[in-house]
């Protein structure tokens, strides 16, 4: 197996001009944006829109490096629209808009002329290769492109542990129906299989993750912004995804996508194994990075009639805090239904709750934290 090519390049900020040059220089290293995109072929460009939040918060995808990506494609020829999927899709045009506009990616879009996708129509898509997957759901957008360039966020994820290159794709899913894919794989293995499957069906053409700031702790909208100052880029997302997690300290096989596709020999999940080009690994690493502690997949293995016990001792349980202004979002969006509203306010019953965290992923006010067991937090300080 060849060893999967992937650029490192040191980025420190957002500043125009130097995400301009990284981006360049990583793609030099690829081939070339030219590799990638052809004269006149439609290119959808997929950021991560997690939710409508500002560039400062580290949820979303930073203009900077969607207008240095936009600025390449239109150089090679190509006819670029951006899309993505967020859980919670605006009901109306004016409500996209305003979605993109606190993400800033309205005036890179004005800017470079480029469409922003308004709509979103569900498809179903035979998928006969998948492993998990033989219909897949995905959004009319996808079908309208010659050419998929991903650019995920580096970020911890609550249910995941990562959400890097791979789980980006999950954005070509429509945003209720990613709900009911919570529902049906409601362990971190199961969800890694489905999120392969779908890289599988996508095949992106490039991958660029916007490293520069980045989410730690309990990502991917309520962490930390992290600092990891760097842009990768590479053609297969594993191999993305492998290297960002060598770049943050952290083991690439204790994430469940990586994983899944070391048993499937999709890749080794060793950073060792990859072809890095651009800045050597040792010159890029960034310390202090935090995983999520408490991950559902931590109980997997235990005897089924041990689990019930072992997650409530181990595993992170969602809670409404005094910030709750009783919105409904979390109420609406929420697979098991298991969120009700009490005195206006939300309450997450916990007998009935998956642990998929998606309620902490889409409050908008911030109001849903997460509370780890005193069990988990004790062997958590032993394993420092």
């Amino acid at each position: 197996m060849d060893k999967p090519a992937v650029a490192l390049i040191p980025c420190t900020s957002y500043d125009q001009d130097e995400v301009e040059a990284a981006v360049r220089r990583a793609l030099d290293l690829l081939g070339g944006m030219t590799r990638f995109v052809q004269p006149g072929q439609r290119v959808l460009i997929k950021p991560n829109l997690l939710l409508p939040s500002s560039p400062e918060r580290a949820i979303v995808t930073h203009p900077s490096v969607l207008r240095a990506v936009l600025r390449q494609v239109q150089a090679a020829g190509g006819s670029a629209f951006i899309a993505d999927n967020p859980v919670v899709i605006p009901v109306s045009r004016r409500g996209w808009e305003g979605a993109y506009e606190r993400t800033g990616w309205a005036a890179v879009a004005a800017e470079t002329g480029t469409r922003l996708n308004t709509s979103i129509v569900p498809e179903q898509h035979p998928y006969p290769e998948g492993k998990l997957l033989h219909l897949v759901d995905a959004s009319s957008f996808l079908a309208e492109a010659d050419v998929v360039i991903s650019l995920p966020k580096l970020k911890t994820h609550n249910f995941m542990r990562f959400t890097g290159a791979v789980k980006n794709l999950f954005g070509v899913v429509p945003g209720t129906v990613k709900l009911g894919y919570h529902l049906k794989l409601q362990t971190a293995e199961r969800f890694a299989d489905m999120l392969l499957d779908l890289a599988g069906f996508v095949r992106p053409a490039l991958t660029i993750m916007d490293g520069v700031v980045g989410m730690d702790g309990h990502g991917p909208s309520g962490g930390r912004p992290f600092a990891a100052n760097v842009v990768l880029a590479g053609t297969d997302p594993v191999a993305v995804d492998v290297a960002a997690l060598a770049v943050v300290g952290q083991e690439p096989l204790g994430v469940p996508t990586v994983a899944a596709a070391a048993r499937r020999g999709l890749s080794t999940g060793r950073p060792g194994d990859l072809n890095i080009v651009g800045e050597e690994l040792s010159r890029v690493r960034a310390s202090g990075f935090r995983m999520p502690p408490g991950r559902p997949s931590d109980v997997n293995h235990i005897p089924a009639f041990l689990r019930p016990l072992a997650t409530s001792q181990l595993v992170a349980t969602p809670y409404v805090t005094g910030r709750c202004i009783g919105c409904g979002q979390c109420i609406e969006h929420c697979p098991a239904k298991t969120i009700v509203r009490i005195h206006g306010k939300a309450y997450i019953r916990p007998a009935n709750c998956i642990r998929c965290y998606c309620c902490h992923e889409l409050c908008p006010e911030q109001a849903i934290d997460l509370r780890n067991p005193l069990l988990a937090r004790i062997l958590a300080g032993l394993s420092r």
